[in-house]
């Protein structure tokens, strides 16, 4: 199934966008004065966008450009928890793309790297690994730290959070009641939460309320808000009195939950007020 569709920014210029799509049929683009089609080649959709101007200040007459979209392809299990964060991205960056669910009782592993879902495929190459998928798309569409100092904290964070995930992930399975659940020794909500507030959860609302931002890191969301937002907004959903403790963690999942572009793929957060 393929998710998203492209959109495009107008431009201060009359613009003619010329895009093949793959049953060579021509469609217009609201808004743009332009006729516009997709080309599919084996390993891009190609996109030519000729620009003329329509005022006295530009006297050149035609330039163009051209650009490849990339061909992205989410391999995951149906419930597709793990590759939320990936799907987020995507999404906010209005880029289509492509979804296979895995059979999780008839499946290879070894077709997958490192032996381990979800993968993306990005062009026909596959990269497995949340942080890594992460790290790749957020450089693409500008949710990485604007200096490389901000970078390197970004990709600590996000390691840790991700860490914290997989230490804990059947409790969350647990709270959720994901299917094909089944309860052991690490569903222990105690140990879960006494594992989080040990480092990861007063790290977090330390950043946070030292950033003169609503970010973690830098100067605007980058993709370890989002690796944040997706491990602590089901607790928060399930256990809202543990942020009392942690009210910028609470209200940096509640913005990010809110945002209309992640619509769908969180937990609305509850209102909290908390006495200063």
């Amino acid at each position: 199934k393929l998710v998203g569709s492209p959109t495009f920014s107008d431009f201060s210029f009359r613009c003619d966008f010329l895009l093949e799509k793959c049953e060579g049929e021509s469609e217009r683009v609201d808004g743009i004065d332009s006729s516009s089609f997709f080309q599919k080649s084996a390993n891009y959709r190609y996109i030519r966008v000729v620009a003329s101007s329509n005022t006295q200040k530009f006297e050149k007459q035609v330039s163009s450009m051209d650009f490849r979209i990339p061909h992205f392809v989410l391999h995951d299990f149906s419930d597709g928890e793990e590759s939320k964060v990936i799907r987020m991205i995507l999404t906010y960056a209005r880029m289509p793309y492509e979804c296979k669910d895995i059979n999780r009782d008839d499946f290879i592993l070894e077709d997958y790297p490192f032996y381990s879902l979800p993968m993306l495929e990005v062009n026909e190459r596959k990269l497995g690994n949340v942080p890594s998928i992460c790290r790749q798309l957020g450089w693409r569409y500008e949710l990485s730290g604007q200096k490389y100092d901000d970078d390197s904290e970004v990709d600590m964070i996000a390691e840790k959070t991700y860490e914290a995930r997989m230490r804990i992930k059947n409790w969350l399975d647990h709270l959720d009641h994901r299917e094909d659940h089944e309860c052991d020794e690490t569903c222990d909500g105690d140990d879960a939460i006494a594992y989080l507030e040990s480092s990861l959860l007063p790290t977090i609302e330390h950043l946070l309320r030292r950033s003169s931002t609503p970010w973690i890191s830098s100067h605007k969301m980058t993709w370890c808000d989002l690796l944040v937002a997706c491990l602590f907004n089901p607790i928060i959903y399930h256990c809202p009195r543990l942020f009392d403790r942690y009210p910028n963690v609470f209200l940096h999942n509640k913005r990010i939950a809110q945002m209309d572009e992640f619509a769908g793929f969180l937990y609305n957060v509850r209102e909290r007020r908390y006495s200063h």
